[in-house]
């Protein structure tokens, strides 16, 4: 017979106390698990979408930075107008290279997509710098009149139509997964199209769009690299009134104060989850210790080295945790999958699942931190029993 048969046996042998260790190991590893895919996926998320966000300075009408962000970060619909003169004078305010405008129209007519917020985007491909290099992505010419790129949360195949305010609208491609709810549930189309939409609501839609055909939401600056974004936003609302000028970088550093918080908070829960779990192996170790000292006591008395006696201890235990951390990884994975949307709404946070080999390194990484907890825990009872005399452990367990 084996140690670890031996040791398998032992700890069938008391199934409750079995199970009530591994739920403990299981409780700590699933929030270790779905804490480090989801601190993941959030950075994955900020990083590709402030890549493709692309401007250095984004210029919107004064009183609406909030909502900025959460068009940006939530992806929820908000809508903001200015004249598009502010576009000629963004571009001629000190530091500024390049400047374009965009325009955002909130859906509200399409039927298939309900349990989805969807917001138009309209930009000027002339000018454009931001939107055009990765929606080359999904197309490779330009965007014709009537077209859209939408993104991948719209739940429509490319050559697919889609209509908005009694106008139908033709699906020419679609983006790649960012996890930025702005991208994701985007629909992208050129002025051209946005403002022909404009017109033929007022005839065709059951919901008139009441904006002025020159009207932009925000203007997208590039600028110099010589002048901060924070420099350059004081210039263009000194000279330019009723604007606010927010620097992208504000914007990504709002998400980061959020995750964040949700960090502090998960590594709070977790050190005091993995704290009482290694009190809880350790106390019933020893417990178990105590319990078994004449079986100790015969093994000693039959030739069983103090090193193996140690080892069936911290077998078990490894045993245990080793249970405990795929169970956990398993539940905190499935609630991760389950809970993500209503948390990440909750924090206003944006989220893309992170690649296999980073959830299989995580994986390892928390089987193996339960398994130096269980041996972290068991050290003293296994030093402990591994030190007892055979005749003194037989008769203190009689």
């Amino acid at each position: 017979m084996t140690t670890l048969s031996i040791a398998v046996k032992n700890i069938r042998r008391k199934p409750f106390r079995s199970i009530a260790l591994i739920l403990s190991v299981t409780l700590v590893a699933a929030l270790l698990f779905a804490g480090a895919i989801s601190m993941k996926g959030v950075l994955n998320s900020i990083t590709i979408g402030a890549r493709k966000l692309g401007a250095d300075l984004m210029v919107v009408p004064e009183g609406n930075e909030d909502k900025v962000r959460t068009t940006l970060i939530a992806g929820k619909p908000s809508v903001y107008y200015m004249p598009d003169d502010v576009v000629e004078k963004v571009r001629k305010v000190r530091g500024v290279k390049q400047a374009s405008p965009q325009l955002f129209i909130k859906a509200t007519s399409y039927p298939c997509c309900s349990a989805v917020d969807a917001i138009l985007i309209a930009f000027d491909p002339a000018t454009d710098f931001t939107i055009g290099p990765w929606l080359k992505e999904a197309i490779d010419r330009p965007l014709g009149k009537d077209e859209v790129i939408i993104g991948r949360s719209l739940p429509v195949e490319k050559g697919g139509k889609m209509k908005f305010y009694g106008k139908a609208l033709i699906v020419a491609g679609y983006l790649a997964d960012t996890g930025f709810d702005y991208i994701d549930h985007g629909v992208f189309m050129t002025f051209e199209t946005a403002r022909d939409m404009i017109r033929q609501s007022k005839k065709q839609a059951m919901e008139e769009l009441t904006i002025d055909e020159h009207a932009v939401s925000t203007v997208l600056a590039q600028l110099d690299p010589s002048i901060s974004p924070k420099r350059a936003a004081v210039f263009v609302e000194y000279e330019i009134k009723g604007v606010k000028a927010i620097a992208s970088q504000d914007v990504v550093g709002a998400v980061k104060a959020q995750l964040l918080v949700l960090l502090q908070i998960l590594l709070g829960v977790g050190l005091s989850l993995w704290i009482v779990t290694l009190v809880l192996i350790t106390v019933v170790f020893s417990m178990i210790v105590n319990e078994r000292q004449r079986e100790i006591g015969i093994l000693r008395s039959l030739g069983a080295r103090k090193k193996t006696v140690f080892s069936l201890i911290t077998l078990e235990a490894v045993i245990i945790s080793i249970i405990g951390g795929i169970a956990g990884i398993g539940t905190g994975g499935g609630l991760l999958y389950i809970l993500k949307n209503p948390v990440m709404a909750a924090f206003k946070l944006p989220y893309l699942w992170p690649d296999a080999p980073f959830i299989a390194s995580a994986g390892a990484a928390t089987i193996a931190l339960s398994v130096i907890t269980g041996i972290m825990a068991v050290l003293y009872p296994a030093f402990r029993c591994s030190r007892m005399e055979p005749y003194e452990a037989i008769r203190k367990g009689e």
